[in-house]
């Protein structure tokens, strides 16, 4: 895989999306639509130079679709990446699951190494562009 760039995100307003539980993380193939997943993260894990890729994901906390109409979405339908600062990194490809975390766990090597305050939940969304999905990863932090 290519160098991996980690930038420093403030996202300005959340973006919305719809609960779909019947979505799995890492079993996104053909994708048509914007996807967003949440994750809990082991809180030893979460906040480790080398974690352990295998009790590195906790429990997903949301699975959804991006929403077209999100006004229209009552509370238990929506879930938002909230506005915010994040530590964020993109591959222009459809990463597997071992790839993700190896992406996240190089985020949050970054994050500590520049003494962010990381929060202890991960987003993953893949987005469809020029029919090829990217692969994203958020971590939010407390500046």
């Amino acid at each position: 895989m290519n160098p991996l760039t980690i930038l420093q995100l403030d996202l300005r307003a959340p973006l919305v999306y719809r609960n779909d539980e019947t979505l799995t993380p890492f079993a996104c193939t053909g994708l048509a639509e914007e996807r967003l997943f949440c994750f809990d993260l082991d809180a030893d894990q979460g906040l480790s130079i080398e974690p352990n890729e295998a009790h590195y994901l906790g429990p997903l906390l949301f699975a959804g679709t991006l929403a077209l109409d999100p006004e229209a979405l009552t509370v238990p339908e929506r879930f938002e990446l909230p506005q915010g600062t994040y530590m964020f990194a993109q591959v222009k490809q459809l990463l597997p699951r071992d790839q993700v975390i190896w992406m996240a766990a190089e985020v949050q090597k970054e994050g500590l190494w520049q003494r962010m305050n990381l929060e202890k939940r991960l987003y993953l969304r893949y987005v469809v562009e020029a029919e090829k999905t990217i692969t994203q990863v958020f971590r939010p932090y407390t500046p």
